[in-house]
């Protein structure tokens, strides 16, 4: 890197020298309100030499005799200005009203107007989405556009991002949307995730994508606006357009770096400090003793004493801080991105190279990640225009951490330390002969440090993505587009245990090797027309042809031979699983706009697609879509000093989704064993036919509102919609004496209706340059799951590894339903409790517990400026829903939680005195029958321990104090009832701090631009109602959310950023 940089600083000092020259200066300020106007183009006529004015408005610029200006910037009339003997010249520039027009990118990469739409289409902006240290693009808009819903997996950094826009459509699959790059779809598969039984997050296709790389994001959210993506559109479709060079300006450098520091962000703020390792108020007194008991349910700790460890050291019984959060260390991320630009009056060009390094809080853990981009563009004829991409990312990623209940999750082996034991002691973690020292008498916990240290996995994706677009100027009317673009990436990962892991005693090896390709061939007949001085036609007709191939074989070795040695041969047992998914959609498309005088626009639109997933006779769908767009200030004439712009807008559409490959007919493939050298085959896969099966359909309708206020000062954006899903997708599990683990149905029908809307405002823009912007997005969304399958009463979406909760699908009810056994309770509501033993009664049946989709959701973007200085801050707001916490659970039933010192105290002073009766009657030779009121050595219990507050069977207050431990484990195990919390949170997502040196201090420098960032990300939850977890908490991205086990701590971030322009 340091050698590509040298080698561009070293080209622009020689193209910097010239010859004799004057200096000239300005500023430059828009003509209404005499703002001044960062950004401004100034280049010398004739030459690609030029600058830039600063966020003042300042411009500095050395000129030959003679010499003329171009000043240039986006919304606003070029000027050509004759220098002549000047040495100072500001300039006022009058904004060019077509050019200010918004335009937006639509579906098929169409831009646009956007007050010829009838839908909403949210866009961001690059200011938005890079600089705030995030490699991730998608996570960077969470809580920045209403009603898409953004989340991450607790895997950090490697990890898969979740997207929903508008709500959740299927039963089981997620709810991802369509991904488009530059007008080509990528593969955004989960390659691998974690279940309830544990597993890893292999990461998602878009964390190729550099933010740097990113000009903009475009969401499409209804079926009207993403129609022309038929069935690959039913969740939405996600437009992302890179940068490119800009004509005209020569050649053109930048350099963007940036570095950050993260550390866990949350922490286990609600643990009890008092008593510690051991149970019924007394600790282990030998090595044996402290292995198998690791629960706090020993005594307090103001018993000044000493305790012998698992290792046999003897060491002082007292409360450790941190010793969970101290196994983490700093991470770093170090993300340098170089672009060189240039363009002529018919071509441009950008290309650049990033680099991403990162050392994630988990020790081993990162990733190391190099991606190219280049993207010209070029007017080869005056009719004829080329664009052209290419872009290859590499990443690098070793030790992903396990997730949920896998052996190796680190979260859940640190859960299980008693508050006096620091991790650091583990880290003796073996015997000197290699054996490993079982810590915690349970072997589905392995030790950290030997999970860091004696297993492994890592993993390299390398991904190719091209593209090809010509468009060619028939005549006035006419044009025609073709483009052909690929998406190609393949993946390797290995996983390894060495000999003793626990619960993987042999050792094991696992494999994925995989190759993925999307080929994507379209073309499009475009005609314009001017019908008459009111009417105006536009029309589109094309067609796509899509291949997509997913292949590759999975190898699991087990048993084995030399430990240490990460090999396939090095293992005696060996199983190949081969794969081969294969689909293609071919399609036609069109659309017809039809605009009167430019102020009404109706906008009709249509695709076909012919599917492989299905049976010829049924895989044949039509997609309509129809939206109007009335701007009644032009229609009315009412613009005034207050209303500037008033648009409604309705819109209604169809799109779809196929069956994934081999759902209706059998498929054959090899198994990976044979019989006398002679290969196995069989019936490929564990799903049943159904030759019935059809694609679902999402038929929406929104009708929406935009209006600005007060010359564009205040912005409000409304919508309302209502979308219907029908023959959703299932694989039914099914009993598997059939011979089969699940039945392909088309199962249920989904509806979600809402609201979602936008505030813009400057409150303050002074001409000083003192600015402020504001933004608040708000979305509410109601999903109802109006039918099911006939042999379907309820569906289990997900299922929690302990205590017996549920997330459902209902008939009648909303999606994600958290069932399980809650408190029993009389008709009072007072908790009912056993006669005999005083502990809590279940109910006999599941119920509610709650639901894990919010109420609804928000964010706010502050920005003040003022001149070279700028402040933004983001934050995510999320109102409601649920979320059971296994890691709550797990602190109650161990004694960790702060929640379970209640009748601690007097129950361990009980149970000393038990203890005391009985050493007594061993002294003299008799036997204590200390529950025994007739026996001598009886000792009542006198209401000590925990008495839960109701009443028993027979309707009388619960009198029966209870050991704290036997209650609290007692719920653990059957009652999840008291770990369902309430998911909101209000988080500071971003905040930002940027200074742009003015241009008098880059005179005479090389530099068109200086600016230098102080960042944070996730700094901050502002609240929360979760303990010692993240609400966001998750460990995959599928529809089964509100469960989390054993989940990592979430990570803040901060360091700085720079970027230098040449």
């Amino acid at each position: 890197m340091k050698y590509v940089l040298l080698f561009v600083f070293s080209m622009v000092a020689v193209l910097h020298v010239r010859g004799q020259s004057q200096t000239v200066s300005g500023v430059i300020r828009e003509t209404e309100g005499n703002t001044p106007l960062p950004g401004v183009s100034i280049l010398l006529k004739g030459t690609t030499l030029g600058t830039f004015s600063d966020a003042e408005g300042r411009y500095a610029i050395d000129v030959p005799a003679n010499a003329t200006l171009i000043f240039s910037f986006i919304g606003y009339t070029t000027q050509e200005v004759a220098v002549g003997t000047q040495t100072r010249m500001d300039l006022s520039m009058q904004p060019n009203l077509e050019l200010l027009s918004e335009v937006t990118v639509t579906a098929l990469g169409i831009k646009r107007e956007k007050k010829t739409l009838g839908y909403a289409v949210a866009d961001i902006g690059n200011e938005n989405i890079a600089g705030n240290g995030e490699t991730n693009a998608l996570a960077s808009i969470a809580g920045k556009v209403a009603g898409v819903n953004i989340a991450q997996t607790t895997a950090g950094p490697t990890g898969s991002t979740r997207v929903v826009i508008r709500g959740i459509r299927g039963l089981k699959d997620n709810s991802q949307p369509l991904y488009v790059i530059d007008g080509v779809p990528a593969v955004n598969s989960n390659i691998g995730s974690a279940s309830q039984w544990g597993g890893f997050d292999l990461g998602d296709g878009l964390s190729d994508v550099n933010p740097n790389d990113i000009e903009s994001i475009s969401v499409l959210k209804g079926s009207a606006a993403s129609a022309l993506y038929g069935s690959r559109a039913l969740n939405g479709v996600i437009l992302i357009t890179t940068k490119t060079g800009n004509r005209g300006k020569g050649l053109g450098v930048e350099f963007n770096s940036s570095f950050t520091l993260d550390q866990i962000s949350t922490r286990l703020d609600e643990r009890q400090k008092r008593y510690g390792q051991g149970n019924d108020g007394v600790f282990p007194t030998d090595p044996l003793q402290s292995q198998n008991i690791t629960s706090n349910w020993g005594p307090s700790f103001a018993e000044e004493t000493e305790i012998t460890q698992m290792d046999g050291t003897v060491r002082p019984y007292r409360y450790i801080d941190n010793n969970i959060q101290d196994f983490f260390r700093t991470g770093k991320t170090w993300m340098n991105t170089i672009a060189v630009t240039g363009g002529t009056e018919n071509t441009n060009m950008r290309l650049s190279y990033s680099s991403i390094t990162n050392d994630d809080i988990i020790p081993t853990s990162g990733f190391d990640k190099d991606i190219f981009a280049l993207r010209t563009t070029s007017k080869i004829t005056k009719k004829l225009t080329a664009d052209a991409k290419i872009s290859f990312a590499d990443e690098r990623v070793k030790n992903r951490p396990a997730l949920t209940d896998d052996v190796n999750n680190i979260g859940n082996g640190l859960l299980g330390l008693a508050s006096n034991f620091d991790q650091a002691w583990l880290q003796k973690y073996q015997t000197e002969d290699g054996k490993y020292i079982n810590y915690t008498g349970n072997i589905y916990r392995a030790n950290p440090y030997w999970t860091i240290n004696k297993t492994f996995n890592e993993s390299r994706k390398q991904r190719v993505g091209g593209l090809i677009n010509l468009h060619y100027e028939l005549n006035d009317m006419f044009s025609i587009s073709l483009q052909g673009g690929t998406d190609f990436f393949t993946f390797k990962h290995t996983n390894f245990y060495d000999q003793n892991t626990p619960a993987i005693a042999g050792g094991a090896m696992n494999t994925l090797d995989q190759t993925t390709q999307e080929t994507n061939f379209q073309g499009m007949l475009n005609f314009k027309k001017d019908l008459s001085p009111h009417f105006k036609l536009g029309a589109m007709a094309g067609g796509n042809l899509m291949k997509q191939r997913g292949y590759g074989e999975n190898i699991q070795a087990t048993q084995i031979i030399q430990p240490g040695t990460a090999n396939l041969i090095n293992f005696s047992e060996t199983r190949i699983v081969p794969f081969d998914a294969r689909k293609e959609i071919n399609s036609v498309f069109g659309s017809v706009n039809l605009s009167y005088k430019e102020y009404l626009f109706l906008n009709l639109q249509g695709r076909n697609d012919w599917a492989s997933t299905l049976p010829r006779d049924n895989w044949s769908f039509f997609y309509p879509a129809a939206d109007v767009s009335y701007v009644l200030t032009d229609a009315f004439d009412l613009q005034s000093n207050v209303l500037s712009f008033v648009k409604i807008r309705t819109a209604w559409g169809q799109v779809g989704r196929e069956p994934d490959p081999y759902k209706t007919g059998f498929a054959y493939d090899l198994t990976g064993r044979s019989i006398n050298g002679q290969p196995m085959g069989n019936i490929q896969g564990d799903i049943i036919p159904n030759p019935d099966l059809t694609a679902e359909i999402k038929t929406s309708f929104e009708i929406g509102a935009d209006v600005r206020l007060f010359g564009d000062k205040v912005g409000l954006d409304f919508t309302y919609y209502n979308e219907v899903t029908d023959d959703v997708l299932l694989d039914l599990t099914i009993p598997q004496t059939t011979g089969y683990s699940f039945a392909a149905l088309n199962a249920g029908k989904l509806r979600n209706r809402g609201v979602e809307l936008l505030i813009s405002t400057t409150p303050v823009n002074f001409s000083n340059g003192f600015r402020w912007d504001l933004s608040f997005n708000f979305a509410r969304n109601v999903n109802e799951v109006i039918d099911l399958h006939p042999l379907l009463a309820t569906f289990t979406v997900a299922e929690a590894r302990w205590a017996g909760a549920t997330v459902v699908a209902e008939k009648g009810k909303p999606f994600g339903t958290i069932l399980g056994a809650g408190f029993l309770r009389d008709e009072n509501g007072n908790r009912v409790f056993n006669s005999s033993n005083g502990e809590p009664m279940p109910t006999t049946t599941p119920i509610a517990l709650g639901n894990i989709l919010p109420d609804w959701t928000g964010g706010i973007i502050n920005t003040v400026s003022y001149k070279g200085f700028q402040l933004k801050a983001a934050f995510d707001i999320r109102v409601g829903g649920d979320i059971f916490s296994m890691t709550n659970m797990t602190m109650h039933m161990n004694g960790s939680h702060a929640n379970t010192e209640a009748g601690r105290e007097s129950w361990n002073e009980y149970q000393q005195e038990r203890r005391g009766a009985q050493l007594e009657a061993e002294a003299n030779g008799e036997v204590a029958e200390v529950d025994n009121p007739d026996n001598a050595y009886y000792v009542p219990r006198n209401n000590r321990g925990y008495i839960g507050e109701g009443v028993n069977q027979e309707g009388a207050p619960n009198t029966i104090p209870i050991s704290p431990a036997a209650y609290w484990q007692g719920i653990g195990n059957n009652i999840p009832e008291p770990f369902i919390y309430d998911a909101s949170y209000v988080k500071l997502r971003d905040l930002t701090f940027t200074y742009n040196l003015p241009s008098s201090l880059l005179k005479g420098t090389p530099f068109r631009s200086v600016s230098l960032s102080a960042i944070g990300r996730n700094l901050w939850i502002i609240h929360k109602n979760t303990p010692n977890i993240d609400p966001e908490s998750t460990y995959n991205i599928s529809n089964g959310q509100g469960l989390e086990y054993g989940s990592l701590p979430t990570r803040r971030r901060y360091g700085f950023n720079l970027v230098v322009k040449f």
